[in-house]
């Protein structure tokens, strides 16, 4: 799938589908886009991936039909234009807690007039010269990650920065930020409030909503709740869920 394939199923009311990568493999990258997920997340952030192996996680998902997307460490324009410069097509960028810091994370992934990215594309993904400048403003996906008290309190600000593809929640660290006695809980009554909030925001500004949704069952409800980009898979979990289960199965056949 193209960014401009997701583009369409956003426009058409879908959700796209993504795979959330902690290995630092271009195996496992290659494992998850191959199982038909629209885009797989490599996370620079809290995965064992670090930018040494970006080039190769890069080139392996380039090769199925997904879009390569990262999760940055932090919101630093030096890892923010590194990262694009290797061929990455989206960047989820974390703990965003205002417009200005928005805007900073924008301008670091545009090429002037739009922003402040240096030129120098190692895996160009759209070209070269004023081509690939054109099109990597156009085409590359940003999406400002909620997750923090200061981020939803100033939700409506951040989703109105000029040049952000969208929102998206990150529900362990916001229920730690807002004091929930529940994590990560997409059940809970007083975290889906706030998740309609930043529903909410996103659609006023034309932004699209999305967030981190690990379990099949509440990723679907997320969706139908008007997510439409959910990360629905991690690596590390599915692996272990596999192996669990193909052991229990050859255990309890004896």
């Amino acid at each position: 799938m193209t960014i401009d394939e997701i583009r369409s199923r956003w426009a058409a009311g879908e959700t796209a589908w993504a795979g959330w990568l902690l290995i630092e493999s271009p195996a496992a990258a290659d494992v998850l886009a191959t199982a038909g997920f629209d885009a797989v997340v490599a996370d620079l952030q809290h995965g064992s991936a670090t930018l040494h192996e970006l080039p190769g996680i890069v080139a392996a998902i380039d090769r199925t039909s997904a879009v390569p997307f990262v999760r940055t460490a932090w919101n630093d324009p030096a890892e923010l234009m590194r990262v694009l410069d290797l061929g990455v097509r989206g960047v989820i960028c974390p703990m965003v807690g205002s417009g200005g810091e928005a805007e900073e994370f924008v301008r670091a992934c545009r090429y002037p007039p739009d922003g402040t990215r240096s030129y120098g594309p190692i895996r160009g993904a759209f070209g070269a010269g004023h081509e690939q400048a054109r099109k990597a403003n156009e085409d590359v996906l940003l999406f400002a990650m909620i997750e923090t008290a200061e981020g939803l309190a100033n939700v409506d600000e951040i989703a109105a920065t000029p040049g952000l593809d969208g929102l998206f929640v990150g529900p362990a660290d916001l229920s730690l930020a807002i004091g929930l006695s529940s994590f990560a809980d997409l059940t809970d009554p007083e975290l889906v409030k706030h998740l309609d909030d930043i529903l909410a925001a996103a659609e006023r500004h034309g932004r699209v909503p999305g967030i981190h949704a690990p379990v099949a069952m509440r990723a679907a409800e997320m969706a139908a709740r008007g997510f439409h980009f959910v990360s629905c898979g991690v690596d590390t979990e599915l692996l272990r869920e596999g192996a669990a289960a193909a052991l229990r199965a050859v255990r309890g056949a004896r």
